[in-house]
């Protein structure tokens, strides 16, 4: 029994709403912020297709399906997509309008549709479907939008020193975020079928930016790390950090 009563669950004061955009669908729970030992309470999963032409109008149907995460919560909103930009903040902040000049000269998008968050010397862009962004603004006025790639990089990048290229595996699909000390060097999301295909993006990424494994700390983490995977680094890296 987690003690709480009929009010505590309908007060939404003590809940903050979080929700999960993926290309493939979008789930939303809620965490208890008076009582953090609470399990989160789950309000949603929905999977479709990939299809980046109705990406919107399937996150719309999912929202107005369940209509409880439309009360008056605190959200924070978490936003999983690979096209997504790095840039240095003293860059852009040069001139206005900067973050959306340098992303649509790489991806096909409108100007108004670009998110953009900072890290303080490093800003990303993003902009998985057009419209997205309104509709976020206008359906959850007040809620923080960020995007996945750029949280693990807050995550990681505060969390230790030297050369670190750090992985966060989920199914069918891990983050790569490779720094030095404080400073990104890279960051991307890749696919996985094989445990393997994890071990060749990683090494492949310090190849391409010719890092010697031997001076690098692999820290992965997930629920179900693969035991090849984890061997692999194990084997040429400097050292190896599991975490669950």
């Amino acid at each position: 029994m987690n003690g709480l009563t009929a009010a505590d669950f309908a007060d939404t004061g003590q809940w903050r709403l979080i929700l999960k955009i993926f290309p493939t669908g979008m789930n939303a729970h809620l965490e208890n912020t008076l009582h953090p030992d609470l399990e989160p309470q789950m309000l949603f999963s929905t999977q479709w297709e990939a299809d980046g032409a109705n990406l919107l109008r399937n996150i719309e149907n999912a929202v107005y399906d369940h209509p409880r995460v439309l009360d008056d919560f605190s959200a924070r909103i978490i936003i999983y997509d690979r096209k997504v930009l790095f840039m240095p903040t003293e860059l852009v902040e040069e001139t206005e309008g900067a973050e959306e000049t340098f992303y649509t000269s790489l991806y096909e998008t409108e100007a108004s549709d670009v998110i953009t968050e900072t890290d303080r010397d490093i800003t990303v862009a993003y902009a998985p479907a057009s419209g997205l962004k309104g509709f976020l603004n206008r359906t959850f006025p007040g809620a923080r939008i960020g995007c996945n790639l750029m949280g693990a990089v807050k995550r990681f990048r505060d969390d230790g020193n030297g050369k670190r290229l750090c992985i966060f595996v989920r199914k069918w699909e891990a983050d790569f975020i490779l720094l030095d000390g404080q400073n990104l060097i890279s960051a991307s999301t890749h696919s996985w079928t094989a445990p393997s295909d994890i071990s060749y993006h990683g090494f492949n990424i310090l190849d391409v930016y010719g890092v010697n494994p031997s001076d690098v700390v692999a820290i992965i983490e997930g629920d179900d790390v693969p035991f090849e995977t984890a061997e692999a680094f194990k084997k040429y890296c400097a050292n190896l950090e599991l975490r669950s």
